[in-house]
């Protein structure tokens, strides 16, 4: 016989055994995709109008390489097309994980990519600055990425200055997330898409339905 139980103001309610919810289930979701591409020198045109094309079909976690090796470009392509700002449009518009991986020089409009990465693995041979012989090769769109990452003090020492710092100075700006040997960085890489991107299994909760619920509730 079911027992009963007292209300708090007057009556009673039968009580019922525990409602047999369904069991847990084991359920597999998957991760992030990810995609690399390698960010061309300044020089190379075509490579550009590719990279451009890649990124705009990316989602999900993105490493991006920059392969640029500091030298200035004398026809200043980068300075005077619209891809650095199209890039901007891309990253700013969309929920990617962006991962920027510095193995060298990176100046001028390149400075772009790092200010719009949310995580800046370096080298410890990487650098970072605005030379004054590059200083007209800057795109307007780079300082205003770079306001995301530095502090206006510390934006107008490179910008005016022209000092280029090492891997370690850029990290204490805040320009750059980790510093570490081609190794370390290449094992960083590696975790951090193991972490974004590696299926991820859960236990569902017990399934009742409301009015099982509902009684659980009242008879606790």
């Amino acid at each position: 016989m079911p027992s009963a139980l007292s209300l708090p103001f007057g009556g009673t309610l039968a009580k019922v055994e525990d409602p047999k919810l369904d069991p847990p289930a084991l359920v597999t979701s998957p991760g992030l995709s990810c995609t690399t591409l390698d960010v061309p020198a300044v020089q190379s045109r075509a490579g550009w109008a590719s990279f451009l094309q890649l990124l705009s079909l990316a989602d999900g976690m993105v490493v991006l390489r920059l392969r640029d090796s500091g030298v200035r470009d004398p026809e200043n392509y980068l300075m005077q097309s619209e891809l650095v700002s199209e890039v901007f449009e891309i990253i700013d518009s969309r929920p990617m994980f962006i991962v920027c991986v510095c193995n060298g020089p990176v100046r001028a409009s390149m400075m772009t990519f790092p200010a719009l990465s949310t995580v800046v693995l370096a080298s410890r041979e990487s650098s970072f600055g605005f030379p004054h012989e590059q200083a007209n090769d800057v795109h307007p769109i780079t300082q205003v990425a770079l306001r995301r990452r530095l502090p206006e003090v510390v934006l107008r020492r490179l910008t005016l200055v022209g000092d280029v710092v090492e891997a370690v100075e850029a990290q204490r700006f805040g320009l750059v997330d980790f510093v570490g040997d081609a190794a370390t960085v290449e094992k960083e890489v590696a975790r951090l898409v193991h972490r974004n991107c590696a299926p991820v299994q859960r236990l569902t909760a017990p399934v009742a339905d409301r009015e099982t619920r509902a009684r659980a509730a009242m008879l606790a």
